[in-house]
């Protein structure tokens, strides 16, 4: 596949002249969204979040409000709700005083970065990566600079970290699970990266979003790793409880004590009301846990199935990740997955991310987080396509 030529309507208007010009993978998603409520045939097949356990969290919030009101809903300001802090530390070995709710991970990281980031000074994302992650970085006052997480494995290249270190660095942003590959890095790995951005006095912010897809490997939050670690993450990917908003932070307390001291106020978008179910969630886990396990029990099987097929066929190359529910692969024989993803769609109803989105051209991000037949309709489309597009 050495070409992928757009092809559309009449007039030269298709979904594709502003979908795959979106300017940020989150503009891309939104309008993803749009294509998909005017066209409900398209397969979606980018998604890497658990689908919303809506009937738990009905239940949830009846069990929390149907008669008297809970004593988990009680004020925010500032310190956060804290029963769903103090569950927040007991799942994961912290001490309460560690952690600072927030709105979200977003909202974590960008309270981290106001607190470390001086306009001039220097942040290094890695790449390939989340888009956004960088944007937060610049929108703080920060020059960005690219740390290599090298394929097949995307593992973190520590050579290459340290000689882009300055003496303005300070902070360095990673991901675990890996966004977009889902690689897990393990916490020696972790600690390394840290114990070497600590050489220049810098932060190492590890997003930990889809951290506990890996559950079974019992690791510490990168918190627990280092004085210099902050961790980041929210109920949004793995639980499902986008609805919810709630987020925090976790570091040392020296470090969370800097951050104390340049957000006195914390994350003001914090809710009272979500943020008291987000207390009841954490306190009982179990029902949700289930769900999305039951999740990637159903959908992994199918990925995988049609993901060695496509391997076996030459379409794509890479491999499935232990956990979570995206994948990164390359297509072998294309450099402009931004057009092949517009064709895609244009001709063969199947929707996928361009690696574009995350400095990474010639992949594309698999997300299979929902519905297991639907993930086997898109992935049969996705293997039909490639195939019919590949010169002969």
């Amino acid at each position: 596949m050495t070409s992928v030529r757009s092809t559309g309507a009449a007039d030269g208007r298709t979904e594709g002249d502003t979908l795959f010009n979106a300017p940020s993978y989150a503009d891309w998603v939104r309008g993803a969204m749009r294509v998909k409520r005017a066209r409900p045939d398209v397969s979606l097949l980018f998604e890497s979040t658990i689908a919303e356990p809506t009937q738990l969290l009905v239940d949830k919030v009846r069990e929390a409000f149907s008669q008297d009101l809970t004593s988990r809903y009680v004020s925010v300001f500032a310190d956060g709700n804290r029963f769903a802090i103090d569950a927040v530390a007991e799942r994961y070995g912290l001490d309460p005083e560690q952690i600072i709710a927030t709105t979200g991970c977003t909202g974590a990281m960008a309270l981290a970065l106001k607190a470390l980031v001086s306009p001039g000074d220097h942040v290094l994302v890695e790449r390939p990566g989340f888009d956004l992650l960088t944007r937060l970085a610049t929108e703080a006052g920060a020059t960005v600079g690219a740390v290599v997480r090298s394929g097949p494995n995307y593992s973190l290249d520590f050579d290459h970290l340290r000689t882009q270190l300055t003496d303005r660095t300070r902070a360095v942003i990673i991901t675990n699970l890996h966004n977009p590959s889902g690689a897990w890095m393990d916490p020696v790995e972790v600690a390394a990266a840290a114990r070497i951005a600590d050489e220049v006095g810098a932060v190492l912010i590890v997003d930990e979003i889809y951290a506990d897809f890996a559950a079974a490997e019992a690791a510490p939050p990168a918190a627990r790793l280092g004085p210099n670690i902050i961790s980041v993450s929210s109920l949004t990917k793995v639980f499902g409880l986008f609805a919810l908003k709630f987020g925090w932070l976790a570091a040392d307390p020296a470090l969370i004590a800097r951050l104390r001291l340049a957000a006195p106020d914390g994350d003001m978008g914090v809710s009272k009301l979500s943020h008291a179910v987000a207390a009841h969630v954490l306190e009982s886990p179990a029902p949700f846990e289930a769900h999305w396990q039951s999740v990637l029990a159903a959908t992994r099987p199918v990925v995988a199935r049609h993901l060695a097929a496509l391997f076996d066929d030459c379409l794509l190359a890479g491999g499935l990740p232990r956990y979570g529910c995206m994948v990164f692969p390359r297509v072998i024989g294309v450099d402009d997955t931004r057009a092949l993803a517009r064709r895609l769609l244009e001709d063969f109803d199947v929707l996928v991310a361009p690696g574009e989105f995350f400095d990474a051209p010639g992949h594309i991000r698999i997300g299979f987080g929902a519905d297991p037949v639907a993930i086997d309709k898109g992935m049969l489309r996705l293997r039909a396509a490639l195939a019919a597009l590949r010169p002969r």
